[in-house]
């Protein structure tokens, strides 16, 4: 009698703390949730912004390389900007061999504001893409630029004053989103990878809406030319590959300094040929670069309540276990499950919504579950690879 009332408080406990636990989970879960959609839709309304006659002159940098097919599709969205200021257009070549240069070139007869800069190809030991970003803010006319890359779309002609509306006193970087051009992607593994692109998406997204910026999108940044000065540049990881977004963001934004643009117009969407080798390339890339930003408490929070989420398992299969033949403590198990789902799938498909992402609902459950186990791949992984995320200047 005494080890059956033993076992039964064992149940009990497992079971509670599985309800504890999916509590937790679900508060954070759909707190971050409706933090994204507050400011989207309220906050977003309430600041201020420059009008349209206080716009301010900017250059934009397009990285290329080999990237004539989308250089095709990209460049006249660009150049066809309604836009009240000056502005113009660099391609930052990165030694192209196809035809990049001869479609510039072409343009460039139809429009005036349209330049290139070609990277030296002898350059070896130091990053191509820091390298670039150099050479055309160097040849930049105005004194804000807004980088982006050659195989990315926007959706809006008012792309270019959706960012820069925010330029105003005080301010010297803008932060832009952009999202990988999922539609594209019939692969297997696709609803994983929508997951992890929102979810990494809203960790610096909330990050920079809670008053620490540390990272963007070379898709889609825009900074003042004086404070990348000011900044020496990218001199302080100008031995790293990779980092022209994430750590120098890290490095210049601010509080005060920094705004977040999240309008719908603003967006950006990148294309691949190979979109699942292009996302576990750049989350490699991610990877390393996470241990150089400023804030890392949100890397810590996302592991903390990953392993809340393992916990609250362990718990249900623990007293499910113990009591497999008995219905009552199933279907308290069950419910224990369904609370935490629910919610989840519900936050997971209004994250997905408001990001312009393909929507998710049934598989959150389960792309929850792997998306740590994905992490530490990755970070297994670039223990061996290291060495090749620095250039030869090391």
């Amino acid at each position: 009698m005494f080890f059956s009332l033993e076992i039964h408080y064992i149940i009990l406990s497992l079971l509670g703390a599985a309800l504890l636990l999916s509590l937790v989970w679900v508060v954070w879960y759909n707190r971050r949730s409706m933090k994204l959609l507050k400011f989207m839709k309220v906050d977003e309304r309430t600041r201020r912004y420059l009008f349209p006659e206080d716009l301010p002159s900017v250059s934009i940098l397009v990285f290329a390389n080999d990237d004539e097919k989308w250089l095709n599709k990209f460049l006249p969205t660009l150049m066809q900007q309604k836009y009240p200021s000056p502005f113009e257009v660099i391609v930052l070549d990165d030694a192209s061999v196809d035809g990049t240069k001869d479609l510039v070139g072409e343009m460039m007869a139809y429009y005036d504001h349209l330049k290139i800069v070609t990277v030296p190809d002898q350059t070896r030991s130091l990053s191509r893409k820091k390298l670039a970003v150099m050479l055309g803010i160097k040849a930049a006319q105005h004194d804000v630029v807004l980088t982006t890359n050659a195989n990315c779309q926007v959706h809006s002609d008012r792309w270019l004053m959706a960012m820069m509306r925010n330029f105003g006193p005080g301010v010297d970087v803008v932060l832009g989103y952009s999202h990988f051009a999922h539609s594209e992607d019939n692969r297997l593994g696709k609803s994983y990878r929508i997951f992890d692109d929102m979810t990494t998406s809203m960790q610096w997204l909330l990050s920079a809406i809670n008053g620490k910026p540390y990272r963007g999108t070379s898709d889609n940044l825009a900074y003042r030319k004086e404070l990348f000065y000011k900044n020496k540049g990218f001199s302080n990881s100008l031995d790293m590959k990779w980092g022209d977004d994430d750590i120098f963001v890290s490095e210049i934004a601010t509080a005060k300094n920094t705004r977040l643009e999240i309008l719908p117009a603003s967006f950006m969407s990148a294309h691949y040929d190979d979109l699942p080798h292009a996302f576990s390339t750049l989350k490699s890339r991610r990877d390393f670069t996470s241990h150089f930003v400023r804030y890392k408490s949100q890397f810590r929070i996302q592991a903390f309540m990953s392993l809340l989420y393992y916990l609250r398992l362990a718990a249900i299969a623990g007293a499910v276990a113990l009591a497999y033949t008995n219905l009552a403590v199933i279907a308290i198990a069950a419910f224990v499950l369904l609370f935490t789902w629910l919610p989840s799938m519900l936050a997971t498909f209004r994250n997905c919504y408001l990001l312009h992402l393909p929507l998710l609902f049934f598989s959150t459950p389960v792309m929850v579950l792997l998306r740590p186990l994905v992490n530490c791949y990755y970070k297994i992984k670039g223990l061996f690879t290291r060495k090749n995320n620095y250039t030869s200047i090391m």
